[in-house]
């Protein structure tokens, strides 16, 4: 999960992103010395937008803000390269809504390039490049301790996305609060972001031999290490809890940690080494309480391309925070995450189905500089209220879409909430994969034996008489990744309208698993081998009847519709397809 980080963002501004469909990579442009920094407001000197315009804005302006062929030969910033070149359309053909000639090794059309040239100094002197220092009050109180960590030095892989983690051991002579974190960053060109998971050893001990050594470890970070206790991201100068409450370390607390390093990499190189880590500040005098945070959102996201405001929810709900929370919890922050086609993000807290707040609300989200939002009194969140994420991105210029994934490229909707005390809330995870409540699915499965209709634990128990008598027939009668045959056929439309599980959207979670087992694999292609032909027997015999249809069906529509064109039945085909996958 890449989580992201924090700077105070003052101020808003709407006007600029229309603008971005208007240039090739309009939300790609990198800041000059900011490394994996991007310039949203292209023709700003504000790097967000808004305000005064520079050398490009200026004759973006000129141009009648649109892309032609004279703005694109232009060269705004008087470095030697065209706009167009800078951007990515070097022959000048770029069309509005395409995808661009070039899109890596993009520059600022409106910033003298490259910005360490001495010819550059002058012209680039408006420009900031200082991410600023943490301002936190708690660094310098008595008995302040601190403590550094970093990777040995590691060669960082020729691939775009690269997960590594690390386990180390933390102080255990006492008991600590961790209050505040910096990073040490050693390698800008790739580091992207770093997060610090506690690690559990309530019933196991840890006693890996991988103590200090870096792994490549995709998304986990150590099965035993789960619970997030620091993050940096690009644009983070580090972060300092409410001052009330500290993660707490040390011998009746997290002993050992693990970091999990994201390098970004999208220019593939070889010659890459790094060793950044974190320095943790840590006191003897603990605060009031255990802090923990708690990951809200959506796991389920298919952005097409192309789209100017494309939404994605997801919903932390009543029946998942009355079981999670033991007690009431209080929030002292909050923060959004999405990837670089986020634009808006809101996380909102309803009780009894009317809403309270917003928790966070970024009108105009950065990846780059997203927004902590701060409560100085913190908000109380009771067993029973519902948290409800809603993402809105930006895909024009895309041309496949976009899924929930790890890397840079794909996309997340995600909510992070810091919360005391950390005893109320059960596995710090609410999450949802479409409509369906995963911890349902996971945390209290007991709890909830039906989920979306379908009777999750009955289904996924190999021993349940109902699960042995549906195995043995659709093994029986249907035939993997081979032609629809009929007592296949007739077995599949029975149980259709008897079993949810093999439908809807908690049958398609049910198929994104599958790949991980070959087993299961053949299983949902035998459940899936007549979908064509029972979508087509729906759309012809009950559900509407088509004109070039030479059978006789019954009167019926699907939603009272009748089809009386081979056009319309085709596209009820399409439909019911679609419901059945």
């Amino acid at each position: 999960m890449n989580f992201l980080v924090v700077l105070l963002f003052v101020g808003t501004v709407w006007g600029y992103p229309r603008f971005q469909n208007e240039i090739p990579n309009g939300g790609e442009v990198p800041h000059p010395c900011k490394i994996n920094f991007v310039w949203r407001g292209v023709g700003h000197l504000n790097p967000l937008g808004g305000g005064d315009r520079n050398p490009f804005g200026l004759d973006f302006a000129k141009a009648g803000r649109t892309w032609n062929k004279s703005l694109c030969m232009m060269d705004s910033d008087g470095d030697g390269k065209t706009n167009g070149e800078e951007l990515g359309d070097p022959d000048c053909v770029w069309t509005k809504g395409s995808t661009p000639a070039v899109t890596v090794g993009i520059s600022h059309p409106g910033v003298c390039t490259p910005y360490s040239d001495p010819a550059c100094q002058v012209a680039n002197s408006w420009i900031d490049c200082d991410v600023g220092e943490l301002q936190c009050d708690a660094l310098n109180e008595d008995g302040m301790q601190n403590i550094t960590i970093r990777f040995p030095e590691t060669v960082v892989p020729p691939t775009e996305t690269n997960y590594y983690c690390m386990l180390f051991e933390l102080p255990t002579d006492r008991d600590y609060h961790m209050v505040a974190t910096t990073p040490y960053i050693d390698n800008k060109e790739v580091m992207h972001h770093i997060l610090m998971f506690g690690c559990d050893e309530t019933n196991e001990e840890i006693t890996d031999t991988t103590l200090n050594l870096p792994q490549h470890c995709g998304m986990a970070a150590h099965r035993q290490c789960t619970t997030l206790i620091g993050l940096w991201a690009v644009g983070f100068s580090g972060e300092c809890v409410h001052k009330d409450i500290g993660f707490r370390i040390g011998q009746n607390g997290y002993r050992k940690a693990a970091f999990q390093f994201h390098w970004n990499n999208p220019l593939l190189r070889s010659d890459f080494t790094d060793s950044s880590g974190m320095t943790l500040y840590y006191t003897a005098n603990r605060r009031v309480h255990d802090a923990n945070i708690l990951m809200i959102g959506q796991n389920y996201i298919a952005i097409p391309p192309g789209q100017e405001a494309y939404t994605v929810e997801g919903t932390c709900t009543k029946d998942c925070t009355s079981k999670k929370l033991s007690d009431t919890v209080y929030v002292t922050r909050a923060l959004n995450h999405m990837h670089y086609m986020g634009r808006q993000q809101r996380i909102e807290q309803f009780r009894d189905g009317v809403k309270l707040r917003d928790l966070s609300y970024d009108e105009l989200y950065s990846y780059d500089s997203p927004v902590l939002h701060e409560f100085r009194d913190p908000i109380e969140l009771r067993p029973g209220d519902e948290l409800k994420t809603t993402c809105t991105y930006r895909s024009i210029g895309k041309d496949r879409t976009t899924f929930e994934g790890d890397g840079t490229s794909d996309e997340m909707c995600l909510g992070f909430l810091t919360f005391h005390p950390a005893q109320n809330i059960q596995l710090p995870y609410c999450t949802a994969w479409k409509g369906i409540d995963l911890c349902k699915m996971h945390t209290f499965k007991k709890d909830f034996p039906v989920v979306d209709g379908c009777n999750v634990h009955n289904f996924q128990n190999d021993t349940h008489p109902d699960t042995i008598r549906f195995s043995t027939e659709l093994y029986s009668r249907c035939q993997a990744f081979g032609p629809c045959i009929k007592e296949c056929k007739d077995f599949l439309m029975e149980e259709r309208r008897r079993n949810n599980c093999i439908q809807g959207d908690i049958a398609q979670m049910f198929r994104r698993y599958a790949k991980d087992s070959k087993d299961y694999m053949e299983f949902w292609a035998l459940i899936d081998s007549c979908n064509a032909e029972i979508a087509l027997d729906s759309v012809q015999c009950g559900e509407c009847r088509c004109a070039n249809s030479s059978r006789v069906c019954s009167d019926g529509g699907v939603d009272g519709i009748e089809a009386s064109t081979p056009v319309v039945c085709f596209s009820l085909l399409i439909y019911m397809s679609m419901m059945f996958n």
